[in-house]
């Protein structure tokens, strides 16, 4: 796709990204004429090119590689620029701009759709909005909310606006969403299953689903000073609602197959149709040192899900930035998990559902929340259920969930002393090749699993890696004037020292 200011190319209604051309693609109409299509239509291409977005490792592999999940093979060099923490403006601007490219088709249902009957779909599509939304704010602050999709209008540099304040009109927006749901009339049209390859048409969970990412944006500000009634007052409003729970997972499937171009996105990044090695996959990413050393103490049968033993018993990783003479060899490392036809293996299968939002996921939210007392529940509860439904979706049993549980290990909730801690670190270790902007997120916020190496190149420009993503290159090109302003309304330094708001440590 050829790259140009996001507005430029939000201003279109581009569906199906270039690396799955006509699937599940809408795009036959001339573009330089733009024209509505279906709602119908455009949820489910939306939610696909997510879910792409999402499930693609290449977006967001730089938190896999920092956060000790993964490593880079002996066999290839060392990424210099993320070993020492040298990012540029050009550094996974990919995922930028596919945000705002769907974002913008997401927001052309909520203004084209104007039929009462078709709340499901604007709700639906505030619901997604949201979650793009919460993900850019995540990852670079302040961003392009109230002009973003403004062309048609005339407006193509739109101006950025304050990252708090995006996250707190993201809760007025999924309230409104839920309230729109939940007082649709008799007749509205309902979603179909093949228009919502999400929940097929299920409005009770897609409101469990707004009302838990509403949660995991009000959560994330836990830490900050002078938040704690904002965040309990507005979680109140829709506690009723729920939360997704045990087999409730927010998992996106369009229908992929064994056909190049596809399959589950994680999964060809690894493998082809033909059920070979991609080049540069299986044997560029390897297993992380950190979490694998973490697996073993803990006991956890997971280790043999999310990677391969190197000698058909024994498994380990390396550190990230390790120098080539300090690099354990290809031979003695375990490669990400993968036994064809296992579901549950990291890879998986190629027509495996892609997760937006995990039940595991949910439940570990929850129990944090439980555990600061923002939620009623039981916190310890929560977290074993959040284990528990980890395993399962790794394909192991509830019953190996427990005999873990039971462990005398830092993963025994009623062993350790730092309630929170061993909630995070579980949620770090379960979201290995799941959730990398929420492991980052955590880490950041948190400080927690607190044994991370990072990257252990001695050139590394810091001792931590940057805490946010530098703006893309289109920008600082196209939409300078408020990109600067941007950079000068957060008192911007470097990507080390200007943190995201919710990060207050």
């Amino acid at each position: 796709m050829k790259k140009n200011n996001l507005i430029l190319i939000a201003g279109l209604i581009l569906l199906g990204s270039s690396c799955s051309k006509d699937f599940l693609s809408v795009n036959e109409v001339n573009p330089n004429s733009p024209s509505v299509v279906a709602a119908k239509l455009v949820l489910p291409a939306t939610l696909k090119e997510v879910a792409l977005t999402m499930n693609t490792p290449q977006r967001f592999a730089f938190v896999y590689l920092w956060h000790g999940l993964w490593s880079v093979s002996a066999g290839y060099s060392q990424p210099q620029s993320l070993v020492q923490y040298k990012l540029l403006n050009s550094s996974y601007q990919n995922a930028f701009i596919e945000f705002y490219i769907t974002g913008n088709n997401l927001d052309a249902i909520e203004k084209a759709t104007t039929d009462p009957k078709d709340v499901y779909y604007v709700a639906t599509a505030k619901i997604i909005k949201a979650y793009i939304f919460q993900n850019l704010v995540d990852c670079w602050g302040d961003v392009p909310y109230n002009e973003a999709f403004q062309t048609l209008t005339g407006n193509l540099k739109p101006k950025y606006d304050k990252q708090q304040d995006i996250y707190e009109d993201l809760v007025v927006q999924l309230d409104a969403a839920m309230a729109a749901i939940q007082a649709a009339p008799a007749d509205a049209n309902a979603i179909l299953a093949n228009s919502d390859i999400m929940y097929g048409g299920d409005m009770s969970l897609w409101l469990k689903f707004a009302n838990t990412l509403k949660l995991r944006i009000l959560v994330h500000q836990a830490d900050m000073t002078g938040r704690t009634a904002y965040i309990t007052t507005a979680i109140g409003t829709t506690a009723s609602i729920g939360y997704i729970g045990a087999g409730e997972s927010a998992l996106v499937n369009p229908g992929y197959l064994v056909s190049q171009g596809k399959m589950n996105p994680f999964y060809e990044t690894f493998y082809n149709s033909a059920a070979t090695s991609q080049s540069d996959g299986v044997t560029y990413y390897f297993a992380g040192k950190d979490v694998v050393d973490y697996y073993k103490a803990t006991f956890d049968p997971r280790l043999g899900k999310f990677f391969n033993t190197y000698d058909g018993t024994n498994y380990e990783g390396n550190y990230f930035g390790q120098l080539p003479g300090d690099l354990t060899p290809q031979a003695k490392t375990s490669k990400l998990g993968y036994v064809a036809g296992d579901a549950g293996t990291m890879i998986g299968t190629p027509d495996k559902s892609a997760p937006l939002l995990t039940d595991f996921e949910s439940l570990f939210i929850q129990a944090e929340a439980a555990q600061r007392s923002l939620i009623a529940g039981d916190p310890k509860s929560l977290y074993e259920s959040a284990v528990t439904q980890s395993f399962i979706y790794m394909g192991l049993s509830s019953s190996a969930a427990a005999g873990f549980l039971s462990l005398e290990t830092g993963a025994n909730y009623s062993l350790v002393t730092d309630k929170l801690e061993v909630i995070l670190n579980q949620k770090w270790a379960s979201l290995n090749g799941i959730a990398p902007v929420e492991i980052w997120t955590d880490y950041r916020r948190t400080g927690y699993p607190t044994f991370l190496h990072f990257s252990v190149d001695p050139a590394r420009a810091s001792d931590t890696p940057p805490v946010r993503l530098l703006y893309p290159q289109d920008e600082v090109n196209v939409n300078n004037a408020n990109y600067v302003a941007a950079q000068d309304a957060q008192g911007w330094q470097d990507e080390f020292k200007t943190k995201i708001f919710w990060q207050n440590r």
